[in-house]
């Protein structure tokens, strides 16, 4: 095994015949089980029947068990920790030498870990002013204006109500004051929120800005092809005619590129530093991630977990809880003066979403 670039290793395997043999067999087995021949009941032909009918495809199954098994092993027997699929460039095999595999394959980088228990940062004081306040209000008040009848053939006009305690009532409040100290509180939340946010967003940059760290260059192809998905369709749904959209992602293909890169990296980070914080993800989690998923989605728990089950995707969220958690942990530690309400999960704009990142890891 040699290292042919960053993240990226060359794998030589040889399986011997005799290797190969029970494998061989084994397969051969199973087809002859669902064999369905002339004469014969389903199960009943006779092996060298078998044998002669399916030759190649059970030549190209066996081949293919053999290969997956020879580049798992490999695997272990290195300590590789592959993010992708193993690049097959040659396959060799006979009767006499069995099978020589040569391949490439991105693995997890390896680098030291910076500090990144120093980092530190002050929350500003969350203030509304009067004037938001009345600006809220104000915008209540248009978004209840009606379209009412004018005079013998003339369109209709727009009807502003007025701000009082009727408004209030026709919005579910019993009082104008009520009303005010609602809108109050909104804007205090949503300040809450993007501050949330920004704070993540710095943590994360600071991160980025700490760590030296090469990445596997297919693994960020591949992110940046989910971006730019993502990209592309945000405009469409946008009413973007489609020569538009195309025209939009050529501006922005460097930019979405770099957002990979930094996605990549933050996720090999946090899982990092995960491990040094020993964060773990308990059982009680994963039910709470089902059942929030099952109400966004608006499916039953149990066709959720389904879904999960049938693609393989327990270890993707797995990760990004973890990822998560341990965003919460290091923000927790890095507020100087934490006037957020609650500690905020996920992944700021500068990073991207855990979630899609251990997925594109994971595929």
């Amino acid at each position: 095994m040699t290292e042919t670039a960053p993240c990226q290793k060359a794998v030589r395997v040889h399986v011997k015949q005799e290797a190969i043999a029970p494998v061989r067999s084994a397969v051969l087995g199973e087809f002859r089980r669902e064999a369905t021949l002339p004469g014969f009941r389903k199960g009943k032909a006779p092996v060298a029947l078998v044998e002669r009918q399916y030759a190649k495809a059970i030549q190209d199954e066996t081949l293919q068990r053999v290969t997956r098994e020879a580049f798992e092993q490999a695997a272990r027997t290195h300590h590789l920790k592959p993010v992708g699929p193993f690049e097959l460039s040659r396959a060799d095999f006979s009767d006499a030498d069995g099978l020589t595999l040569e391949a490439t394959v991105e693995v997890e980088p390896t680098f030291t870990l910076g500090d990144y228990a120093s980092i530190r940062m002050v929350t500003p004081a969350i203030a509304v002013s009067p004037q938001d306040i009345e600006q809220g209000l104000e915008q209540l008040r248009q978004s209840m204006a009606q379209l009412v009848p004018a005079k013998e053939g003339a369109e209709k006009e727009r009807q502003v109500p007025a701000l009082d305690d009727e408004l209030a009532k026709d919005l579910g409040f019993p009082t104008l004051d009520a009303l005010r100290q609602h809108v109050e509180a909104k804007l205090r939340e949503q300040q809450r929120a993007a501050q949330a946010q920004e704070l993540e967003a710095t943590l994360c940059a600071e991160l980025l800005k700490r760590q030296t760290i090469d990445v596997p260059p297919r693994l960020v192809s591949r992110q940046t092809e989910r971006l730019t998905r993502d990209f592309q369709a945000r405009l469409l749904l946008r009413g973007m005619a489609e020569d538009k959209v195309q025209e939009e992602l050529a501006k922005f293909t460097d930019r979405l590129r770099t957002s990979a890169e930094q996605q990549v990296k933050l996720g090999f980070i946090l899982d990092r530093v995960a491990d040094q914080e020993s964060i773990k993800v308990q059982e009680a989690e994963l039910v709470e991630r089902l059942w929030q998923l099952s109400q966004r989605w608006k499916k039953d728990p149990a066709q959720v977990r389904a879904i999960f089950d049938s693609q393989g995707l327990w270890p993707s969220v797995i990760s990004a809880i973890r990822q998560e958690k341990t965003i919460a942990r290091l923000l927790t530690r890095a507020i100087a003066d934490p006037l957020v309400g609650t500690a905020p999960t996920g992944v700021g704009p500068v990073p991207g979403p855990t979630a899609s990142m251990t997925a594109v890891r994971s595929s």
